[in-house]
């Protein structure tokens, strides 16, 4: 383990998990800590608006493998390596118990998480998160895949940079500054291919929830006002102790960089309510 200790009570550290150097930030002491997931391509320095929240409680900040400081070696970035990254730095920085803060890719690794480790989460946020929904039956599964092969195939392609910048683009809105924009255009597109194709394939090969999957922690979700029909009544399926659920007018997909000061206020009333 490397570790920098800092004046501002940050400790800037790395752990390996699954052979592999997984960069984090801790702050503050003790056994339960907020946990900060970040999404697909991004890093920890996506946080960096929730500093008010960070430095004031028990904190870590994750570097997800292949992205960020962390090494990025030619492997398979599955969720399940991603969970186990989450776990690794956990028990290196001495947490037994997280509440989960998972942005966007962030939100399946924490549902990973959940069923690989769910004596350790103690809390679960979800941020502009998406968790899958079992297809129907067979003949609807064929249907995903066939429309999700050519999308996913479309980053193996030479002109792979163009297809990941117009993804990008879609998940910004008019909140986005133009310096924001490129703040996050910058970072996510600096990820090395194999990373970036490996990690999109592996959350979109999550398993969705089955029926009777249930998680009885308290849950929150803050989410974009995009249409998703049917998509607080399946989490609450899923998690029943759903304490909130917002959508976010004219927000975008990074909506906690675009709006810090109101996901902080909705994120310290949530962390409030569980000591009571």
């Amino acid at each position: 383990m490397t570790v920098l200790m800092f004046a501002t009570g940050l400790v800037a550290a790395d752990v390996t998990s699954d052979g592999s150097r997984v960069h984090y930030e801790s702050y503050g002491k003790g056994p339960e800590a907020v946990v900060f997931i970040h999404g697909w391509t991004c890093d920890l320095t996506f946080w960096r608006g929730q500093a008010p929240v960070y430095e004031k409680h028990r904190a870590l900040l994750v570097d997800l493998p292949g992205h960020g400081q962390s090494e990025k070696p030619e492997v398979a970035y599955t969720q399940e390596r991603f969970a186990r990254a989450i776990d690794a730095v956990m028990r290196d920085a001495g947490v037994t118990r997280a509440v989960l803060v998972g942005h966007s890719m962030g939100g399946p690794v924490a549902l990973t998480f959940l069923r690989l480790f769910p004596a350790k989460a103690k809390a679960l946020v979800l941020v502009d998160a998406l968790i899958p929904e079992a297809p129907k039956d067979d003949a609807e599964r064929a249907k995903q895949k066939a429309r999700m092969e050519p999308f996913l195939r479309s980053f193996h392609e030479p002109n792979y940079q163009e297809t990941s910048r117009k993804v990008i683009e879609m998940m910004f809105t008019a909140n986005t500054t133009p310096a924001l924009r490129e703040e996050i255009r910058t970072k996510m597109m600096a990820t090395p291919l194999h990373v970036l194709t490996s990690a999109m394939e592996g959350m979109f090969a999550l398993e969705a929830p089955k029926a009777g999957e249930t998680y009885s922690l308290p849950a929150m979700a803050i989410m974009s006002a995009q249409p998703r029909p049917g998509y607080e009544s399946r989490l609450r399926t899923v998690f029943p102790n759903l304490r909130r659920y917002e959508a976010w007018e004219g927000s975008g997909h990074f909506l906690m960089m675009e709006s810090p000061d109101r996901f902080n206020r909705a994120l310290e009333d949530f962390l409030a309510g569980l000591v009571q």
